[in-house]
């Protein structure tokens, strides 16, 4: 005779495999009518037992780090100018003086 563990884990499988009482117990070879009693049964108890699975360790999906793929600057960067002039700018620039900046050697000079 199956203990209450057993029919615990064949109505877990029943419910999981998405078939009707009548097939998966065919295939398991007891009655529907079994299935739907221990499922009325194991519910009625609700959380007064632990379910087999409550009593398992858990199970950890792995985990994938990915490196950041952002680009690290290492070089200057050169700004050319329709005026002609260039400006480099190295890492770690202030960007409120980098602005200034480039509107000062935007501006035409006077021949």
């Amino acid at each position: 005779m199956a203990t209450r563990v057993e029919w615990a884990e064949r109505v877990g499988r029943w419910e999981r495999s998405g078939l009707s009482a009548e097939k998966f117990a065919r295939r398991e070879g007891y009655k529907p009518k079994q299935l739907y009693w221990w499922r009325w049964k194991l519910r009625a108890e609700g959380a007064s037992q632990p379910s087999p699975s409550s009593t398992q360790a858990p199970h950890f999906l792995p985990v994938h780090v990915v490196a950041d793929v952002s680009p690290v600057v290492t070089e200057p960067i050169e700004i050319a100018l329709p005026n002609g002039r260039v400006v480099r700018v190295r890492p770690g620039f202030d960007p409120a003086t980098l602005e200034r900046v480039l509107a000062l050697a935007a501006e035409e000079t006077p021949c």
